[in-house]
């Protein structure tokens, strides 16, 4: 009991002192809390400035950013989630500008986990999003890479943020173009240039030009290609990316070696060699060297053993590059070398690498890839004096490299270059029509401040008369090389490439409807004979006049063109094989008794094949082509003037 009270009046007492001493207490508590909260806002300033100072850093040495980053790392758990965020997207960039794209992808992956404890959305998802997928499209992932675009891409939408727009893309219209979509790359690649010419952003303008200049790399048009990376390194020197701009001329001497422009891309290449510094990623040195040692092994006067040795040095650095593409093209031209050195094992060895890293590609972008190892496998076998194996391989390299063309026709190529001249002269219109407002704006001022109404009137209407003219012209010239891209200039009927195009398209409604597709390859027989005997002018009435019948006899929804040479096919839509042989034998028969102009000319005829798409019998149009062409020249075995349909 003693104890108890011994209690209390202690407790009493300590509440009593503590209520006396609260004001001075309660400053103190006070003053620690300030300083405390003040420490912290320096250092959380402190660690703003150090962020800025990295990707500042990053812009010219990758290397040096990264340490910069990793010395820091230790403090990035005290940080605010933003701060961390930034840095990850800021480590994740860095990253993927030495090449190291696993740790890039990996980094990004942790800044994007973050983000997700944010209320608010922040610019810095879409940031990390691009450089997740840029890992990922480095690493082979096409459509993984895609995915996160278009997650970026949304997010920088949301925010109103016209530059990550651009950005995104930007990012999107490349995976266009390796997907072998060049219409849609060149539609998503000039809305990102329309953004950054408003933005006047140099280092935006360096991407675009870069990426546009691949594009136009893969459709053939290779001067365009190199204006745009010439643009694309004078846009980053501009923005003060130093690597960037080297990238670029890299790609300048890419193309000329494309170009077949060996002496020009060397002077390049010697010049980048210059370039190269502590900091540069091993897949940019890898890549010069690589680029390098094909130029010399392929220029005039070849240079066999300088090849070799850059070819080597290549090989040090693609030992840490990431990029499944570097690895296989290296392992390639490194085969190409050994066998222009007569070391054929050696070089058999290399392709079977190759062969091996085929197997594990994510997308059908290296094809042409897979017909240089065998072009140069026949190649091999033939000089060991393996002749049936070489024959084997050569068979094959043949029979893959019709069915790529092929594919690479029906990719709207054609198309798109008509396209980006018709986009040229609707460039030049919008600028008359600009320059008809101005030219209305200035006159009706200066009408207002002169009494000379007349003569101003009559400049008016001669300015008109001229700006109408040039549209019309502009308008005409249009329909023109629309009509001329899609009919053969001899006949006047479809030419091939839109016959292909149509066809594709029929194809696919075919197939989509579940309804039938027949295809009619046509060849006049012994038309040799014709132009021999009666000179190549007398050879191209024909060809007209049987143009002429084919067409006469097809329905309104059926396509009849010339395929090359004598060669016609007519496209027989919703049409059964026991139709399209009716057709057949009708145009057969037409010709046999026609009488031609040439009146020494007695006897004309016609082989035919015929292929029908019924019940999902073939997977592609070319397929379907090929089978018809395979029945014409059954047609022709059996003695000519006759049909061959495919059973």
């Amino acid at each position: 009991m003693t104890w108890a009270i011994g209690a209390h009046s202690l407790l009493k007492n300590f509440v009593k002192l503590t209520f006396q001493n609260f004001g001075p207490i309660f400053t103190v508590l006070l003053l620690i809390s300030c300083k405390s909260n003040a420490l912290q806002s320096a250092t959380d300033s402190d660690f703003n400035a150090f962020l800025v100072r990295a990707e500042h850093l990053n812009d010219r040495d990758p290397k040096a950013a990264l340490l910069l980053l990793n010395s820091h790392k230790d403090e990035l758990s005290s940080q605010p989630i933003t701060n961390q965020i930034n840095y990850y997207r800021i480590q994740s960039a860095a990253y993927s500008d030495q090449a190291l794209y696993s740790l890039s992808s990996a980094s990004a992956e942790q800044g994007l986990k973050l983000a997700k404890q944010m209320n608010n959305p922040s610019i810095y998802i879409a940031e990390l999003a691009y450089t997740k997928g840029f890992s990922l499209e480095s690493l082979g992932n096409i459509d993984g890479a895609f995915q996160f675009y278009r997650n970026g891409l949304d997010v920088a939408r949301s925010m109103n943020n016209e530059k990550l727009t651009a950005r995104g893309l930007i990012n999107i219209g490349a995976v266009y173009y390796l997907r072998k979509d060049y219409k849609q790359s060149l539609i998503t690649l000039n809305h990102a240039l329309t953004l950054a010419n408003k933005l006047k952003d140099e280092a935006l303008l360096g991407d675009i030009s870069s990426e546009l200049g691949i594009l136009y790399g893969y459709i053939g048009e290779e001067n365009q290609a190199n204006d745009y990376f010439q643009k694309s390194y004078q846009h980053f020197k501009n923005a003060g990316k130093h690597n960037y701009a080297l990238n670029s001329l890299h790609n300048v001497a890419i193309n000329h070696a494309n170009q077949a422009r060996y002496e020009k891309a060397i002077t390049v290449y010697r010049i980048l060699e210059s370039e190269i510094q502590e900091n540069t990623s091993n897949e940019f040195i890898a890549g010069v060297y690589r680029n390098l040692a094909w130029a010399l092994l392929n220029k005039d006067d070849t240079d066999t053993e300088s090849a070799y040795r850059y070819i080597l040095l290549a090989g040090e650095y693609v030992k840490e590059a990431e990029q499944h593409s570097m690895k296989l093209q290296y392992i390639i031209d490194k085969a190409y070398i050994l066998e222009k050195m007569a070391r054929y094992q050696e070089a058999l060895l290399n392709l079977e690498q190759a062969t091996a890293l085929l197997e594990h590609k994510s997308s059908d972008m290296y094809d042409t890839s897979e017909l240089n190892i065998l072009f140069l496998s026949a190649k091999l076998y033939y000089k060991l004096g393996q002749y049936n194996k070489a024959y084997q391989i050569q068979t094959q390299y043949f029979s893959d490299s019709i069915i790529y063309n092929q594919v690479r026709e029906t990719t709207q190529i054609d198309e798109l270059v008509l396209q980006y001249q018709s986009e040229t002269a609707e460039r030049e219109k919008a600028i008359l029509e600009k320059n008809q407002r101005i030219q209305n704006l200035q006159f009706q001022q200066m009408t207002r401040d002169t009494n000379s109404r007349q003569v101003f009137v009559a400049l008016l209407a001669v300015c008109l008369l001229i700006l109408t003219w040039f549209l019309y012209r502009v308008i005409k010239g249009q329909r023109n090389l629309m009509r001329a891209t899609r009919t053969d200039s001899l006949t006047g009927v479809v030419n091939r490439r839109h016959l292909l195009q149509l066809g594709e398209k029929l194809f696919s409604s075919a197939k989509a409807e579940n309804q039938p597709l027949s295809v009619c390859m046509v060849d006049i027989d012994f038309f040799k004979k014709i132009n021999d005997q009666f000179g190549h002018h007398e050879g191209d009435v024909t060809l007209k006049e049987i143009a002429m019948h084919g067409q006469n006899l097809m329905c309104s929804n059926d396509v009849f063109g010339r395929f090359g040479g004598e060669e016609f096919i007519a496209l027989l839509p919703n049409t059964e094989q026991v139709d399209s042989l009716e057709v057949a034998e009708r145009l057969r028969k037409n010709i046999a008794q026609a009488k031609w102009k040439n009146q020494q000319i007695n006897e004309l005829t016609v082989s035919i094949g015929i292929a029908t798409l019924s019940q999902q019998n073939f997977d592609s149009f070319s397929a379907l082509i090929k089978a018809a062409d395979e029945q014409l020249l059954r047609a022709k075995r059996s003695g000519r003037n006759k049909v061959s349909c495919h059973e």
